[in-house]
C-alpha cells in the first residue's frame, strides 16, 4: 500500500513538472504516461517472490522494462516527465548479480532442456561477471540518468527545467532505495522471527521430552522401590512371622497335651494375634507389588519375549491401555506368551499380531495369526520348532512342552490344548470371558476382562 501511494505521489509530480514546464499533453505525452505506469505495475508484478511463482516471473525481466522506456525515453523527451517513477522502480530493483544466480540455480536445479540449461549458463556467467566488477552493479541503477543527460546536451533545451526534471526523478531513486532497505530489513526481521520461533518451539518440545523422561525415571525408580521393600517384607517379615505361628501352634499342642489350660488358651490367642499380623503383611506385600506393576512393560516384556524368536518371525504390538491392575497386567501377559507359544509351535505363520483396546467398560486382548496351521505330519516343522521351544521354555505353555507329536486324547484335547484351557481359566478367575478359535486362515485368541469389579473396590 505504501508503494503505491508512492508511485502515486512520483507520477503527480511527474505530471505537475510537466505543466510547470509547459509540456504539451498530446497523444504522444498521454502514451508516454499510460507506458509509465504499465512498467510499474509489471515490475511490481515481476518481483522476487519464493518458489515456483519466483520461476514463472523472473526479476531480470524487470530490467529489461526499465531499459526499453529508457531507451525511448532518449528519442522522446517528454517521456523524461514520468523518470521519477522509472527511477523509483530502478531503486528497488534486485541486483542483475542476485538476479541471474537465481535463475541459473533454479534452472539448473531442475534439470531442464540442454537450451534452457545453457541460458541458465549464461545467466551464472553474467552474474559472475557483475560480481567481478561491483560497481557495473552499483551503475546499473543510474541508467535513468540517460534520458536526462541527453536531454540537456540537446539543442534548444532549457537546462533549468532539465535539473528540475533531474532533481524530481534523484527524488524518485532516494525514495525507492529508501523502500528497498525498509523491504529487506522486514524481511530479514521475519526470517529472524521465523527462526526464533523455531528454535523456540524446538527447545519447548526439548524441555518436554525431558520432562516426560524425568518422569518416566522417577516413575520406574518408584515402582522398582516399591517392588524391593514388597520382597524384603515378604523373605524377612512374612518368614519370620511364619516361624512365629508354627512355634504358637508348637505351644499350644503342647500345652494341651499336658493339660496346660491357661499355657494353651494364651498360645491360642498368640496364633490369632500373628495370624492377623500374617493377614496384614500379606495385604500390603500385594498392594506394593500391584502398585509397583508396570502395565506397558510387563506386556512389551512378553512380545518381546516372542519378536524375532526364529528367523522371519515378528510380532506386532498395538497397545491402547495405559493402565490396568496388576491381576489383569498379570493375566494378559500370560495369555500373551501362552497364545504365542502356540503361533510358534503349531502354526506356519511367520507373523503374529498382538492388540490391546480400552473400553469405557472392558479390557480387550486380541491375539491373532494368519496361519495356516501345522499338521501333526508336517515333520520338518515340528523339527524346527523345537529349537524355538527350548529358547521360549520361560513362555510357560504345557501344550509347547509337550509338542504335538505327543498329545495324546479326544479330539477335543488336540484342537483345544491344555495351554488354552488355562487361558480360560486364568480369564474367568477375574470374571471375564477368553474365546479361541480358528480365524480366516489362522487361529486367534479373544479376551475380554470387565472393570466393574476394580471399579466397584476403588469406590469402596
Amino acid at each position: 500500500m505504501r508503494v503505491l501511494a508512492e508511485m502515486g505521489l512520483l507520477l503527480v509530480l511527474g505530471l505537475a513538472l510537466a505543466w510547470l514546464v509547459g509540456l504539451r499533453f498530446d497523444g504522444v505525452f498521454i502514451a508516454g504516461l499510460l507506458l509509465a505506469v504499465s512498467v510499474a505495475g509489471l515490475v511490481e508484478w515481476l518481483r522476487p517472490v519464493a518458489g515456483l511463482v519466483e520461476w514463472l516471473r523472473p526479476a531480470q525481466w524487470s530490467w529489461v522494462l526499465c531499459t526499453a522506456y529508457l531507451v525511448i525515453a532518449v528519442a522522446v523527451p517528454s517521456w523524461c516527465a514520468f523518470m521519477p517513477l522509472i527511477a523509483y522502480d530502478t531503486a528497488r530493483l534486485p541486483a542483475l548479480a542476485s538476479t541471474g544466480a537465481r535463475a541459473g540455480a533454479r534452472t539448473a536445479a531442475s534439470g531442464r532442456s540442454p537450451s534452457v540449461s545453457r541460458t541458465a549458463a549464461s545467466h551464472r556467467s553474467l552474474a559472475d561477471a557483475m560480481r567481478s566488477t561491483p560497481w557495473l552493479s552499483a551503475a546499473a541503477r543510474w541508467i535513468w540518468v540517460l534520458p536526462l543527460i541527453a536531454l540537456w546536451f540537446a539543442r534548444d533545451t532549457d537546462r533549468l527545467q532539465t535539473l528540475v526534471m533531474t532533481l524530481v526523478a534523484l527524488l524518485g531513486f532516494v525514495l525507492g532505495r529508501a523502500r528497498a532497505s525498509s523491504d529487506e530489513a522486514r524481511r530479514a526481521l521475519l526470517h529472524a522471527q521465523d527462526r526464533a520461533r523455531e528454535s523456540s518451539r524446538a527447545t519447548r518440545s526439548r524441555i518436554a521430552d525431558i520432562d516426560e523422561e524425568r518422569a518416566q525415571s522417577v516413575r520406574m525408580a518408584t515402582l522398582g522401590e516399591r517392588t524391593r521393600i514388597a520382597r524384603e517384607i515378604h523373605d524377612n517379615v512374612g518368614h519370620l512371622l511364619t516361624r512365629a505361628i508354627m512355634q504358637a501352634q508348637a505351644g499350644r499342642t503342647v500345652a494341651k497335651a499336658t493339660n496346660d489350660t491357661v499355657a494353651a488358651q494364651g498360645f491360642a490367642t498368640l496364633g490369632a494375634t500373628l495370624d492377623t499380623a500374617m493377614t496384614m503383611v500379606r495385604r500390603s506385600v500385594h498392594d506394593l507389588e500391584d502398585d509397583g506393576t508396570d502395565f506397558a512393560a510387563q506386556i512389551d516384556d512378553a512380545v518381546t519375549s516372542f519378536d524375532g524368536i526364529s528367523p522371519g518371525f515378528a510380532v506386532t504390538l498395538a497397545n491402547d491401555i495405559a493402565k490396568a491392575p496388576a491381576p489383569v497386567s498379570r493375566c494378559f501377559a500370560t495369555v500373551i506368551r501362552e497364545a504365542l507359544s502356540n503361533v510358534v509351535h503349531h502354526s506356519a505363520a511367520h507373523e503374529a499380531s498382538v492388540t490391546l483396546r480400552d473400553f469405557p467398560a472392558f479390557w480387550q486382548l486380541v491375539i491373532q495369526d494368519p496361519g495356516p496351521a501345522v499338521s501333526e505330519s508336517d515333520g520338518s516343522r515340528t523339527a524346527a520348532a523345537r529349537p524355538r521351544a527350548m529358547r521360549a521354555t520361560h513362555v510357560g505353555s504345557r501344550l509347547a512342552a509337550d509338542g504335538v507329536a505327543d498329545m495324546r486324547g479326544s479330539a477335543d484335547e488336540l484342537m483345544r490344548g491344555m495351554g488354552l484351557a488355562d487361558i480360560e481359566s486364568r480369564v474367568r478367575a477375574l470374571g471375564g470371558t477368553a474365546v479361541c478359535g480358528p480365524y480366516e486362515d489362522g487361529w486367534r485368541v479373544f479376551v475380554s476382562v470387565p472393570k466393574k469389579r476394580w471399579t466397584m473396590e476403588s469406590r469402596d
